[in-house]
């Protein structure tokens, strides 16, 4: 290995046998010079809001500088192979992939800084989910307007890096740069090792003594660079200072242990219908006399509202699967490898029940269908796929009310729906827009912060056009008298933020506006009200199992509490995203890293309202939450064992 590493490192450091010359070199120089202001972006970000500190400083520069050649290593790596062009066909396809890889590392890394840009994270597990999974890349809401454009610039940047390669030999001034005796030859390349080396050697001194600004920092690079360098800091003799254990990571050999007890229930003498409707990204503050007029008038007569309440997640998978299983969606992929759906529908399946659920986006993404709907007959799955996301919304509304009106009277009914026109880009038709101005074309590629009140009237849009088709719903309740027997959920997977703290749309960090949804019940004889305690959709199962006839305590099933019984108040609560959780109470929210991946996180630390803090304070908040920070843990680790 040591000899192959050696002859390609020669190959691009020494001229050609024959003096012609030496165009490796000259490439990968061009192709490094070219890479350096696009991974200037990754550098700016970890600098920015940050106090000065030399160290600090020092190891920006360095990962930047040593970080852009990671990048193109698999380029360079074939034009060491090419050698000089023109002798054998061979040598300029290798020219040619060489620009191919040069390209795509490119792209894939402009791709990563619009991510990172609009939503705070990088190309990661969640993204390559969304790519891979039927129906993922179609819930990202994208349309012709930004995908355009950025398919022009990246044929433009691949077609750069290829002609780049392919005509270095034919290139006057090309030829003059890589003949040149000032053009380094064997030393270039020590540039970016040494950077990179100096940033990783920086990275490990500053895990060792808790550096959290240099730590944190690898947090803004697509490509991690986390090292430990404990043991080898000690034997020179240096001191560490004292950790706290804050460990939260997932042993990935957890499996599933569900459920852990055996739950006692007896059908009830006349079971409850049960409508469901979820709308996705309905932030709370949308449920308001002007936005959502008819859920809040039907919210005010007939339910209980919940102001303060919070999902078990930031982005869809998390929410749904806290809502329906009342447990923490770290347990997400337990369920999935299992095709294990909800207890809750086993007991609507024991007691008979008609099933119905529709979406407007797809069952397969998240993986519905193998998870909460698992059990779920395949005629009871239905998918609106047809037009505009308001106008499926539409569809799915007419066809739960025409299975009401043609249900066997003889057997209780579930329905649900997942409406998607709340969804960016945030739908509804042309002539129903009460909230100006709004952003009439949602374009990824140039929206930004300037644009938030723009964005939102755009959302109370189609927020305030759901609602107008919610009222069918609710006034068929009232009309055939089914309301007395029926509970009613209206509420959302999660939130959604409109640069607010930065972020546009969720999946990216949990402030309130990305995980606070709207949620309304309507529990059969119980009275309109309005809950201001702490709330959360691990309690919504809990809350309803009594109306199905479930005796044994919520602790037997779920991690969540009966909002109805006075003595249950909840303290805190968990929301999960991808790789990252956030443990939240009255005194602040803390980042719990759920992977090794994310375990230097920028951000760990704000106010319960979301107000930075310094990192410094981090030990003093394990301190003084350690209780309940040792109980959220369990919560976590409840449902899995090794």
């Amino acid at each position: 290995m040591n000899r192959f590493l050696h002859t390609i490192i020669d190959r691009f450091s020494r001229p050609s046998a024959d003096n012609q010359p030496s165009l490796r070199t000259a490439y990968a120089i061009l192709t490094y010079l070219l890479i350096l202001p696009v991974m200037a972006y990754f550098a700016v970000q970890g600098l920015r809001d940050v106090p000065f500190q030399g160290s600090h400083l020092f190891y920006q520069i360095c990962a930047w500088l040593g970080l852009s050649a990671v990048p193109l290593l698999p380029a360079w790596l074939f034009a060491a192979l090419g050698g000089e062009p023109g002798r054998h066909v061979w040598r300029w396809i290798c020219w040619g992939l060489a620009g191919l890889l040069a390209g795509l590392s490119t792209i894939l890394l402009l791709i990563d800084i619009g991510i990172h840009r609009q939503f705070g994270f990088h190309f990661n597990g969640l993204v390559l989910n969304l790519l891979t999974t039927p129906g993922g890349f179609e819930s990202m809401g994208l349309d012709y307007r930004t995908l355009a454009p950025a398919a022009i610039a990246f044929l433009l940047i691949l077609a750069l890096h290829l002609t780049l390669a392919l005509t270095m030999p034919r290139v006057a001034w090309l030829r003059r740069l890589a003949s040149s005796r000032n053009l380094p030859r064997r030393c270039w390349w020590a540039i970016p090792a040494l950077a990179l080396l100096s940033a990783v050697f920086t990275f490990g001194i500053a895990e060792f003594y808790q550096n959290s600004l240099i730590t944190s920092a690898t947090d803004t690079y697509p490509i991690p660079m986390q090292v430990r360098m404990r043991k080898f800091l000690k034997s020179l003799g240096c001191q560490a200072p004292p950790r706290t254990a804050r460990r939260f990571e997932q042993n990935k050999t957890m499996r599933l242990n569900y459920p852990w007890a055996e739950i006692t229930r007896t059908t009830p003498s006349n079971p409850p219908d049960i409508i469901w409707l979820c709308a996705e990204s309905l932030r709370s503050d949308l449920l308001s006399p002007e936005r959502m007029p008819n859920t809040w008038r039907f919210a005010s007569e007939h339910g209980i509202r919940f102001p303060n309440h919070f999902s078990g997640g930031n982005g869809t998978r998390a929410g749904m699967f806290s809502m329906f299983y009342g447990l923490h969606p770290n347990a997400w992929h337990g369920f999935l490898n299992n095709n294990l759906g909800p207890l809750f529908f086993n007991w609507l399946q024991q007691d008979n029940y008609i099933l119905l659920a529709q979406t407007s986006a797809k069952f397969t993404y998240p993986e519905f269908d193998r998870t909460i709907f698992s059990s779920f007959p395949a005629e009871s799955l239905i998918e609106q796929r047809q037009g505009e996301p308001w106008e499926r919304d539409i569809r799915a509304i007419d066809t739960l009310l025409q299975a009401l009106q043609n249900r066997d009277p003889a057997r209780p009914f579930f329905g649900f729906i997942f409406f998607e026109e709340t969804h960016a880009p945030y739908t509804f038709p042309p002539d129903h827009a009460p909230f100006q101005p709004f952003m009439e074309n949602l374009n990824y590629t140039n929206v930004s912060a300037t644009d938030r009140d723009l964005l939102y009237n755009r959302d109370a849009n189609s927020a305030h056009h759901l609602d107008s088709h919610l009222a069918h719903v609710f006034d068929f309740l009232q009309q055939s008298g089914r309301l007395d027997n029926t509970i009613v959920v209206v509420t959302g997977d999660h939130g959604e933020e409109f640069y607010e703290h930065g972020r546009l749309g969720h999946n990216s960090t949990f402030v309130r506006e990305q995980t606070n949804p709207v949620l309304v019940l309507h529990l059969p004889g119980v009275a309109p009200a309005v809950y201001e305690h702490l709330s959360h959709h691990t309690d919504l199962i809990p809350t309803l199992a009594p109306f199905l006839g479930v005796t044994s305590p919520a602790q037997d099933f779920s991690v969540g509490g009966n909002l109805l019984d006075p003595a249950y108040r909840r303290q805190y609560y968990l929301s999960f995203g991808w790789d990252t959780g956030v443990f939240a109470n009255a005194n602040g929210k803390l980042l719990l890293p759920i992977s090794l991946k994310s375990r230097y996180a920028r951000n760990r630390l704000s106010t319960f309202d979301d107000k930075p803090l310094d990192s410094s304070l981090e030990d003093d908040f394990y301190r003084d939450n350690a209780a309940a920070l040792q109980a959220a843990k369990d919560e976590m680790m409840r449902p899995l064992k090794h």
